[in-house]
This record gives structure tokens, C-alpha cells and sequence, in this order.
């Protein structure tokens, strides 16, 4: 069935692959919420609503989609189980885990902007 709305079906669109590494990263993990989702995978197998429930301020459509964009970049890995009940989770991939070292800098930058920020001051 095709789509009526326009945005529906550049969300669905994949990505265009690029030779410009900086371009390539940032297509990956440049959403607002994907290394934060990386973060909480790191970490463990996560079901969705887990998710939800550790990052409150993404709601279910963009974590939605979030998570189907690192899906799609083999940096995280969908498992459902058929199980009563059935359910997924999220855990990250081994290509995913080269990740790590850009969200420990990240993170350790954001601490640092937070106390420059508290100082008031240049």
C-alpha cells in the first residue's frame, strides 16, 4: 500500500551511501537520540519499553524510528521472540561496540560543558 504522506516515505527511505567518512558517522549517529540509545544498549539487552522508560523525553515514534535507523546501520540488533508473550529486544552489535570510545568522549565532553555552563563565565 503506498503512502500518502510525503514524510512517511522519506522516513523509509534508506540513506545514500557516501565516500565522505565525517558525512557517513553522522548519517549513523548523528540523530538526537541514537547515541543515547547506543548508551543504554551498551550496557545490556533492552526491551522497548525499557527504552521508554530511561529516555522519557523521545517518544514511541521517534524511538521508533531511531531504533530502525541503527538497525539498519548494524549497529544495534533486533531479536523478537515468539514466546507468550512475545517480545523484542535491542542489544547492541559488535560493529556497534566501536562505537564506545565516541560516546565515553561525548559523554566526558558533555560533563565538562556542564560545569563551563554552571561557571557562568569565559
Amino acid at each position: 500500500m503506498a503512502t500518502s504522506n510525503p514524510s512517511d516515505a522519506e522516513a523509509n527511505t534508506p540513506t545514500p551511501m557516501t565516500n565522505c567518512p565525517m558525512t557517513a558517522a553522522l548519517n549513523a549517529i548523528g540523530g538526537k537520540w541514537s547515541l543515547i540509545c547506543l548508551y543504554y544498549l551498551d550496557s545490556g539487552t533492552r526491551r522497548f519499553n525499557e527504552l521508554r522508560r530511561l529516555i522519557p523525553e523521545v517518544s514511541h515514534k521517534v524511538l521508533t524510528e531511531t531504533l530502525r535507523g541503527l538497525e539498519e546501520e548494524r549497529l544495534i540488533v533486533r531479536a523478537v521472540h515468539s514466546l507468550a508473550p512475545s517480545h523484542v529486544e535491542y542489544e547492541i552489535s559488535a560493529h556497534g561496540e566501536t562505537v564506545r570510545p565516541l560516546m565515553h568522549a561525548i559523554r566526558a565532553w558533555g560533563r565538562a560543558h556542564l560545569d563551563y555552563r554552571k561557571q557562568g563565565t569565559d
